[in-house]
Formats: C-alpha cells, sequence, structure tokens
C-alpha cells in the first residue's frame, strides 16, 4: 500500500470514529444501553434455544430407552413415566404405552388409556384410532348402544378410519342377529376404494361364513 493510500485509509477511519462518537454524544447512554440490551437478548434467546434442543434430545433418548424395554409390563410402566413430560410427544408416548399393556395382557389398563387419548384435545387422527382401539379391546364387554354409538361415529364420511369401523359395525350386527344387514355392509366394503386388500380379504371370508356372494373384485385374493 503506497503512502497515499495509507493516509486515505487512516483519514477514513478517523472520521468513522468521530461519527461513531458523535452518535454516543448525541444520544447518550441510551443507544448503548439498547445496543447492550440488544446483545443480551439475543444471547439469552440462544442460550435457551440451546438448552430445549438438549432437553428434547435428552427426553427422546429417555422414550426410546423405555420403548425398548424387553418385558412389555416394565415398557408400559416407563412410558408412563414419561407421558406427561412428553409435551407434544405425549400421544404417542401414549398409544405405545396402552400397546405395550395389550401385550401384557392388561386390557384394562390398556383400554382406560385409549379412552384418554379418545377423549383428549390433541389431533383428531389419534382421537379416532385410539376410540378404535379401545372398542375392539372391549369387544362384547361394552353394550351394544354402546358400541354402535362409538362406530356411528368412527364410520361416517370422511372419517379416517371409517373402512374399520364398518368393519366393527358389520360384527355388531352380527351378534345381534341381523346377517342380512351384515351383508350388505361386507358387501359395500369389499367394493369401497378406501378399503385395503387385507380389509376386503376378511370381508369376504366373513361374507362367505354367512352365505353370502362377494362381488367381482379380481384382488379380493391376491394376499392370501
Amino acid at each position: 500500500m503506497s503512502s497515499s493510500d495509507r493516509f486515505i485509509e487512516e483519514v477514513r477511519e478517523e472520521v468513522q470514529r468521530d461519527r461513531l462518537w458523535g452518535y454516543v454524544r448525541r444520544y447518550g447512554w441510551t443507544a448503548l444501553v439498547a445496543v447492550l440490551g440488544l446483545v443480551a437478548f439475543i444471547a439469552w434467546s440462544e442460550y435457551r434455544k440451546a438448552q430445549a434442543i438438549q432437553a428434547a434430545r435428552a427426553l427422546g433418548d429417555r422414550i426410546i430407552e423405555a420403548a425398548d424395554a424387553e418385558d412389555p409390563a416394565a415398557r408400559a410402566e416407563a412410558l408412563g413415566s414419561l407421558a406427561s413430560e412428553s409435551g407434544a410427544a405425549k400421544v404417542i408416548v401414549q398409544m405405545r404405552q396402552a400397546a405395550a399393556l395389550v401385550e401384557a395382557e392388561d386390557t384394562e389398563g390398556a383400554v382406560a388409556i385409549y379412552q384418554s387419548v379418545a377423549e383428549g384435545s390433541g389431533d383428531p387422527i389419534y382421537a379416532d384410532l385410539a376410540a378404535l382401539k379401545a372398542l375392539i379391546l372391549q369387544g362384547d364387554t361394552l353394550g351394544i348402544d354402546a358400541r354402535v354409538a362409538v362406530i356411528n361415529i368412527l364410520a361416517a364420511p370422511g372419517a379416517p378410519f371409517r373402512p374399520l369401523a364398518l368393519e366393527q359395525k358389520a360384527l355388531v350386527l352380527i351378534d345381534t342377529g341381523d346377517p342380512d344387514g351384515a351383508i350388505t355392509i361386507l358387501t359395500d366394503l369389499i367394493e369401497d376404494s378406501e378399503a385395503t386388500d387385507a380389509m376386503r380379504i376378511r370381508a369376504g371370508q366373513i361374507l362367505a361364513a354367512l352365505g353370502g356372494t362377494a362381488p367381482s373384485a379380481p384382488q379380493l385374493f391376491s394376499e392370501q
């Protein structure tokens, strides 16, 4: 750098310092406090963010460890102890806990958790799934009217698990001595675009057992 360039650079830096001190003299401590406050707020926000990430990772590790327990009863107990602090993941932890209780043959405990999820204010998809699982687990122990009331809600048009609910409705009609009504539902279910191949297979098998005739469906027994 030549002497003239160095001189120009020094003059520019001096002008910038003069401007800075001019702002300080003009606005006084207000500007300094504002700058310090902004820096402190940014530092605090970054600290809180880092703490939240660390806490979420630690909780996730604990949930994974609990879900990996070999004994289903121990798994259910460990997941249950984490549900209250799981935040947005609470419903998932509860569903895993209920599944572990089913595996541990604690049907009553599983039903209680599924019903809690179904009656909660969380995601409607989880609520409907939990209600359906509770319904299936209770089976004949639940009164016909109560079963039908739940099924009618789950089988409403647009409901995420409508085909499964219709399948349960057909079983209820069989239990109540209305095989013709069950045949109608099962026939419609086989032709339902929302039904999976597995559902169509089950519907066809039940339909055959009732003496009905399955509609033409080339893929009906494709998974046998």
